[in-house]
């Protein structure tokens, strides 16, 4: 009886109750999704080979191409650790760059310090349009440092 009148209460006060497995103790977005246009003197970078990598406890990457318009795309990447049910500062170095003509251009570099997805640009999605001729600029608006020659697409 007092156990129903418990339950009772709890779905009365708590109606949205989300499920979480005991695998997402520690869960962590180490990277977010990505969709980035690349072009170099205004034109897209076409069929070229981008790295994403990422450092959290071990240094990882995986790549896609681009398209005929310039465009890559990465699903978000999560991972958990133990150490995330500790009082420690979460720090993810992240870069992507592209191989064109056998040169590594590194295009957005970022220390991720919050593990919620979108992160990376005080959540907004990570759609960027990315000069490679243009400089890199250092970027402080997002709770860490960014040296990208990405700017965020505003018209998505």
């Amino acid at each position: 009886m007092r156990f129903t009148l418990i339950l009772t209460l709890a779905l009365i006060f708590f109606p949205k109750v989300e499920a979480m497995s005991i695998f997402d103790v520690g869960k962590t977005c180490v990277f977010s999704s990505v969709k980035v246009q690349l072009l170099q003197n205004g034109k897209p970078v076409v069929n070229a080979k981008v790295s994403r990598e990422w450092n959290w406890n071990s240094s990882k990457e995986d790549e896609s191409t681009t398209n005929a318009d310039g465009y890559v795309t990465f699903p978000a990447v999560f991972e958990s650790s133990v150490s995330r049910l500790l009082p420690i500062e979460i720090v993810i170095t992240q870069h992507l760059s592209v191989n064109i003509n056998g040169e590594e251009l590194v295009f957005w570099t970022n220390a991720k310090r919050k593990p919620e997805e979108n992160s990376e640009y005080g959540g907004a999605e990570f759609d960027a349009i990315c000069e490679l001729s243009e400089e890199e600029v250092l970027v402080e608006d997002y709770g860490s440092l960014m040296l990208t020659k990405c700017k965020l697409n505003k018209e998505n």
